[in-house]
């Protein structure tokens, strides 16, 4: 390990960065025997406090050398934009930005306004009560990355707002907003390892990412760690 400079100024000589990078592969391994004990056997060899004090000497380290930062699996999670990262990986994702908007609304008292999540069919429109506000969501707007509101968009989810609830009353304006969905040609999500052996993706859920995520989670841990996943629902491998 280097010795702290007390004076600010002088760099690290080769030797001690040697030594702190070897030092690091050391924790690593050590931190990788421990959890194996603790985890998988069941037989931990050293208390909490000592795992941790290693765990914190090991992140110093990584503070100090960015460089060193390192993981067994490393998963690409961004949605819409998963494609721009893997690009430079030569890894061609077929994930599209489809902009999907939605408006906000405030309940006046005694407004009559569904009390349940409720969805439009035929317009492709959900509408969910959030205690005195009612959210509605819908459309999917192919204009690349673009996250601009379009007005035209916003006034026709509150026309058929009104149209399917006549006596609704709110408070305030209507609060517009608008986010990417990725989508997919199948309209599944792309879950599992890419060619590179520790790099896994988990994107593509369209309009169903929050509805998705916890099984995504569960499946990809599960094929990371070897097993058949066991959340039962279709998804693309990579």
């Amino acid at each position: 390990m280097s010795t702290l400079d007390l004076f600010g100024d002088a760099p690290l000589s080769g030797a001690d960065k040697a030594s702190d990078v070897a030092r690091a592969a050391q924790l690593r391994s050590l931190l990788h025997h421990h959890a194996h004990c603790y985890y998988t056997l069941d037989a931990p060899e050293v208390p909490d406090p000592e795992y941790d004090r290693l765990f914190r000497e090991l992140q110093g380290l990584e503070q100090q050398y960015p460089e060193l930062l390192s993981a067994d699996a490393y998963v690409v999670a961004l949605g819409s934009y998963s494609p721009l990262l893997l690009k430079p990986l030569n890894i061609s994702l077929p994930v599209y930005p489809a902009k999907g908007y939605s408006a906000t609304l405030t309940l006046a008292e005694q407004s009559h306004a569904p009390s349940v999540s409720l969805t439009d069919d035929g317009r492709k429109i959900v509408f969910s009560r959030l205690g005195n506000r009612l959210r509605i969501a819908g459309t999917a707007e192919f204009n690349g990355y673009n996250t601009e509101i379009n007005p035209v968009r916003c006034q026709a989810l509150m026309q058929r707002t009104r149209e399917l609830f006549p006596a609704l009353q709110t408070t305030g304006e209507p609060q517009f907003w608008a986010g990417l969905r990725p989508a997919t040609p199948s309209n599944l999500p792309y879950i599992g390892r890419t060619r590179y052996a520790n790099l896994w993706l988990n994107t593509g859920h369209g309009t169903l990412g929050w509805t998705m995520s916890c099984g995504s989670g569960a499946a990809l841990a599960d094929l990371i760690s070897g097993k058949h996943p066991e959340p039962d629902f279709p998804f693309s491998g990579c």
